[in-house]
């Protein structure tokens, strides 16, 4: 199978080529302008494939043989006119994917429905991030709470990731210009880009949540190809929430100026925007996606999640999912296509399992006990004595033995009081009692009858998808993981009265809860900067 990439040397392109360097019987032709970019490219890239370069202007389609599929990765789209590749494609009937993440260009393709009927050829146009993982998540969160009415969708790249000048070209090709395609009250409408914002936190069940982030209307192919397959749906909306979040701010903020025709159009400045984004790669390399869909009676949300390097390899894994479905035989009747036709969950889950990407179900809208809530699917995955504890129906009572270490700095004794943790001892009767109120949770410890008592609420604003425990007027922001059917708490942040504590002072240490022989088995060393040790507690309770 003999497989033309256009932008074989770009940043999807060549990621698309060696996820596929361990397919035998595979040729790649890597093209573009530069003959020389092409074969440093190929040079790079080894395996059972046969690499070939190739100078070539998409403008000017003139090959001298006949590829079995030629895939556009160059892009933006946005900034296309006249579709050279499909008409060459459909004249010489050649199979003929793209990437495109531009409404109106993948609606273009889709009309060409009876053209490529005619050619004999499947046309599959908007294989990418939008829509193809957007109606994957919306098909897995409609397995749960059924039809959905509205969806809003995300995406966030890693503010470390390569996102290529023609992504950013493509943004600003449409920072505040009355384009960008939306389905608002069941009726398609543009709206100007990046105008819109929305905030959320993306967080795979069981996982570290990336940063609370504010997410603005993008263009994207959504709001054209999902009311095809999903006919109850009224409103569509699709945002990108890139980072530095300031230099978002500054992007939005001209959008605004632009769509009051108080600034030109953005396309000049891309290449400005570009360098700039490269200048501040700070925060946690890790990229994600999030679908939240809702009805009259529920929601949920799907979410992505990719560390590190991944992640760009995300827009392009339909594409790959495609190519080895075609290496294997499967038949793709001929017509025109959007890509989350064609690209299902299964088809992606082996390359998901390559690379560091996971991802999951939040039940948003479902009324349970915190701590199911929070960690979604994932907490079906905890042991049965975990799942017991945490599910608390009206209210749990809990008895058990543990030992308690205290710290040795005197000044960790003052932080202990003042929490009211317990002293040290061995072999001490310990009593939980978790009592559901209508803002969470009040769990009260009593360690041989002295008391020590919390309040466990899901996370709000910055702190969503965590749990938060206050003590008095200190509320300490927690991640809740899942780890080989263990629950492990890890401290995200903490305040006093409402105001955020320095992160350098921020108490955290090892915090699970894990089974043995069907116990249910505690694990509490809390330890802070300058203090040590505050106190550690581990034990076993039981249900009474």
């Amino acid at each position: 199978m003999k497989v033309l990439i256009i932008g074989g040397y770009g940043t999807f392109g060549l990621r698309m080529a060696r996820r596929l360097s361990d397919e035998p019987g595979l040729e790649i032709v890597l093209a573009g302008r530069s003959l020389a970019k092409a074969k440093a490219a190929c040079a790079l890239l080894s395996g059972a494939a046969i690499f070939t370069p190739l100078r070539l202007d998409r403008n000017v389609m003139n090959l001298d043989f006949t590829p079995d599929l030629i895939v556009d990765a160059s892009g933006p789209f946005q900034a296309y006119g006249r579709q050279t590749v499909v008409e060459y494609c459909l004249e010489h009937r050649i199979d003929y994917a793209d990437i495109s993440d531009d409404g109106a260009f993948v609606a273009a393709i889709l009309m060409r429905e009876m053209d490529a009927e005619k050619a004999g050829i499947s046309l599959i146009s908007g294989l990418s991030t939008c829509p193809v993982l957007s109606a994957i998540g919306l098909r897995e969160i409609e397995a749960r709470i059924g039809p959905a009415t509205d969806v809003t969708i995300g995406v966030a790249p890693s503010p470390k990731a390569e996102l290529g000048r023609n992504v950013v070209g493509a943004v600003a090709s449409y920072a505040g210009r009355k384009t960008v395609p939306v389905f608002r009250d069941g009726k398609a409408i543009t709206v100007a880009g990046l105008t819109e914002t929305r905030r959320e936190t993306v967080c795979v069940p069981g996982d570290i949540p990336l940063p609370r982030l504010p997410f603005s209307l993008a263009d994207a192919p959504d709001a054209q190809s999902l009311p095809q397959d999903f006919f109850t749906l009224k409103n569509i909306w699709t945002g990108a929430g890139t980072r530095p979040v300031w230099l978002h701010k500054i992007l939005v903020g001209m959008s605004h100026l632009v769509s009051w025709k108080l600034c030109p159009p953005l396309t000049p400045f891309a290449g400005l925007f570009y360098r700039v984004r490269g200048l501040f790669p700070f925060g946690t390399h890790r990229g994600g996606l999030f679908v939240r869909a809702s009805n009259a009676t529920d929601s949920a949300s799907w979410h992505i999640v990719a560390e590190g390097d991944d992640g760009p390899n995300i827009p392009t894994l339909p594409v790959v999912a495609l190519i080895r479905k075609k290496l294997r035989g499967e038949i793709i009747p001929a017509g025109a296509y959007s890509g989350d036709e064609i690209i299902q969950l299964s088809d992606l889950q082996p390359e998901f399992d390559a690379l560091a990407i996971r991802y999951g179900l939040q039940y948003d809208g479902a009324n349970l006990p915190i701590y199911q809530k929070v960690m979604g699917d994932s907490y079906a995955r905890l042991h049965s004595s975990i799942q017991s504890l945490h599910h608390t129906g009206e209210g749990r009572i809990f008895q058990g033995r543990c030992e308690i270490t205290r710290g040795k700095n005197p000044l960790s004794h003052i932080v202990a009081a003042i929490f009211r943790f317990p002293k040290a001892g061995k072999d001490i009767r310990v009593d939980l009692t978790i009592t559901p109120d209508s803002k969470g949770e009040f769990w009260e410890r009593l360690f041989d009858g002295k008391r020590m008592a919390s309040h466990h609420a899901m996370g709000r604003g910055r702190w969503a998808r965590h749990v938060t425990e206050r003590f008095g007027p200190f509320a300490i922001h927690m991640a809740i993981l899942e780890e080989g059917g263990n629950l492990r708490i890890e401290t995200r942040g903490w305040s006093a009265f409402g105001m955020p504590l320095p992160k350098f002072l921020r108490p955290g240490g090892e915090v699970y809860e894990t089974e043995r022989d069907g116990r249910f088995i505690f694990h509490v060393d809390l330890r802070a900067p300058l203090f040590g040790r505050l106190c550690k507690y581990e034990g076993w309770l039981e249900p009474v």
